[in-house]
């Protein structure tokens, strides 16, 4: 395996599925896949790039692999379980354990955006459980 080197800009934005927005994902958030096994043969972690636009959020969830956010740009949230926030801005690192409710909102002046891992190579192997009328 080489070294991988791309620019943020190199990749797509991407965004949810009519199935993904009916199942609690916010249609308005963006994000971008940087690093897995079919992008760069990595193995056992995969890095997105996310976007949630000014009085957005990322609503509550969860999934089976522990995650890392880093708060590249913006502020707002974090969202946890039993409507606990927690103020987060530019700079900050997050992490988030296994099946642990989480959420973003962006309660800043632009969007907030943030770099996310995962302790697994496929994106394929992470299922979003969004929890139903809670933000």
């Amino acid at each position: 395996m080489d070294i991988f080197l791309k620019s943020l800009s190199d990749f797509k934005w991407e965004t949810s599925s009519k199935e993904r927005v009916a199942s609690g994902a916010n249609p308005n958030s963006q994000w971008k896949h940087l690093v897995d096994r079919k992008i760069c043969e990595s193995k056992g972690i995969s890095v997105g790039y996310g976007k949630i636009p000014k009085g957005e959020d990322l609503p509550l969830h969860n999934h089976e692999p522990q995650e890392i956010y880093f708060i590249v740009e913006g502020s707002g949230s974090l969202l946890m379980d039993n409507k606990i926030a927690k103020a987060i801005t530019k700079g900050d690192i997050v992490y988030i354990p296994e099946n642990e409710f989480h959420g973003i909102r962006n309660s800043g002046n632009c969007d907030l955006e943030y770099l996310f891992i995962f302790t697994t190579d496929k994106w394929e192997n992470i299922k979003y459980n969004f929890r139903k009328n809670e933000s």
